[in-house]
């Protein structure tokens, strides 16, 4: 069973991404987290298959994260999840090796479908 991550402050944006990953494989185990910092414990014990990642969170927002993310000994692929159209959020986001795609909010059934293909 393939292990993704959903990193999100906003539990409509996880309940719904959940729900589209679900529509295209049954074969995955979902864990949500409404917090970077609660995300990053979780990934001490854990190294799932991806992480869908939001940037624009309260506290530690997604760059935050990614950097300290980027410490750890193993990295899962990561996708970002955003409602910035800022070309420089994008630029950014590949300056991480570990950083596979940057998608605009919601997610869609074509992105979704790639996406989860390659995991």
């Amino acid at each position: 069973m393939k292990k993704v991550l959903l990193i999100d402050d906003d539990p409509i944006n996880n309940f719904v991404n959940k729900k589209l990953i679900q529509r295209l494989t049954d074969d995955i185990d979902i864990t949500e987290f409404l917090t970077a910092e609660d995300a990053l414990i979780y990934l001490n014990e854990n190294n799932p298959d991806m992480i869908f990642l939001d940037i624009n969170m309260p506290e530690m927002d997604g760059w935050g994260f990614l950097e300290a993310y980027q410490q750890m000994k193993e990295q899962s692929p990561v996708i970002i999840l955003t409602t910035s159209i800022d070309p420089a959020d994008r630029i950014r986001s590949e300056s991480y090796k570990f950083v596979e795609g940057f998608f605009i909010k919601p997610l869609n059934i074509g992105a979704t479908q790639r996406v989860i293909s390659k995991v």
